[in-house]
């Protein structure tokens, strides 16, 4: 099905049992549909259009959905046939790359990536143009826009040899001698990659790092410097400016452990950190000030995999919890405080399969009034929203 296709509001409304809050189911049928990944804005900052990844038509593509009457609108027509977020999620998928994509919301644009292309789609006009070739290159993790909408930043790899490593992975877990815990570390430290940012008024693509590891996410700290997680070492954080240099771990390791997932807002970093031992996880939620330069960590006790929710505003903490007997969306009450710590429920989520397209990946929608997220409906995810509008601004957060 070519750009521009239509299709009607899929929209169902209930309440959840558990907690009474309002639920929208925003997608349905059965095929997966899941937004960009969760600290890349998935809605449009006015508020009107979500994108998000639908695998309706066979082909992963983006699509735009109208949150002001629910219509649909295929925004891509990618054919890529092996495509996938490959370090994370199942590699073999086809369409355009999952996960890869990025809203620039100051230009009202998309960018995404099919074969050995960087294509833009604009969100309304619908004009699609390729921005730049990589004919050698592959891009392997998370993008992001600079606030301003100057620069797109992403992460690529030699393509011929990021598919032999992924082959290698694949070989090994099919034999039963690949765990993600115990070998994944080594392997991704075997795969280098290479930090670019392309100018969205000139095109002019300039590299800002290269590596000789595998890192996952990439986004803008502000207008000229980046913030780079999953990184080689210790700290598992750190930030560099566009010209390569300034490099800099923002939190050593210590006995909290790693960092995992950031989100960026006007109150600084919120991440987790994950310790293991003797086969328990201990989770911790840390801040860390840009302006101050420094960091504060909480226990989260009770907690197993979490995304930590993005909220712009830096306001209200909530999170996506999973482990072998829960999955639950949850809001994090007077976290500094052990004696007033509360965790509630918000929903209730069905067990998930692997792979990225089935997390819940919460984050807040721009009118602060739902939280938005992925749920697994009949075997297959869909995009939901939950009424949290009365949660939002307490002051029983990190206070």
């Amino acid at each position: 099905m070519p750009i521009g296709d239509t299709f009607p509001s899929e929209w169902r409304e209930f309440k959840d049992s558990a907690t009474g809050r309002q639920v929208r189911q925003l997608t349905a049928g059965r095929h997966n549909n899941y937004p960009l990944y969760y600290f890349i804005p998935s809605i449009t900052p006015n508020g009107r259009f979500l994108v998000f990844h639908s695998e309706r038509t066979g082909w992963v593509q983006l699509f735009r959905l109208d949150l002001q009457n629910g219509e649909i609108v295929q925004l891509t027509d990618g054919r890529t046939r092996d495509s996938g977020w490959a370090i994370w999620c199942q590699p073999h998928l086809r369409g355009i790359y999952n996960h890869l994509s990025a809203i620039n919301g100051t230009r009202s644009e998309a960018y995404y990536f099919q074969n050995c292309e960087l294509r833009c789609i604009h969100l309304e006009s619908l004009e699609d143009r390729t921005v730049l070739e990589l004919p050698d290159r592959i891009s392997v993790g998370q993008t992001g826009f600079s606030p301003d909408g100057r620069h797109f930043a992403f992460i690529h790899a030699d393509r011929q040899l990021f598919a032999e490593r992924i082959c290698e992975r694949e070989s090994l877990i099919n034999m039963g001698q690949f765990g993600w815990g115990q070998h994944h570390d080594e392997w991704r430290n075997r795969t280098p990659t290479t930090i670019s940012i392309v100018d969205t008024e000139t095109g002019i693509l300039s590299d800002v790092i290269e590596l000789d590891f595998h890192v996952h996410h990439v986004f803008f700290a502000d207008d000229q410097r980046l913030l780079v997680n999953h990184v080689k070492g210790d700290s598992g954080m750190w930030i560099v400016s566009l010209d390569g240099s300034g490099k800099r771990d923002l939190r050593p390791r210590d006995d909290h452990g790693v960092t995992c997932h950031q989100t960026i807002t006007e109150r600084g970093i919120y991440y987790e950190s994950n310790v293991h031992e003797n086969g328990r996880r201990t989770v911790y939620t840390g801040r860390f000030d840009l302006e101050k330069d420094s960091f504060e960590e909480v226990e989260f006790p009770g907690m197993g995999y979490v995304h930590t929710g993005s909220d712009p505003a830096g306001r209200f903490l909530f999170c996506e919890n999973q482990s072998e007997d829960t999955h639950q969306l949850l809001s994090i009450h007077f976290p500094r405080d052990p004696d007033r710590f509360q965790s509630r429920l918000l929903r209730t989520l069905p067990p998930i399969p692997f792979g990225q397209r089935y997390h819940a990946h919460p984050f807040l929608s721009p009118d602060r009034k739902r939280v938005v997220y992925t749920e697994l409906v009949d075997g297959f995810s869909q995009v939901c929203a939950l009424d949290v509008a009365d949660l939002v601004d307490l002051d029983e957060y990190w206070i």
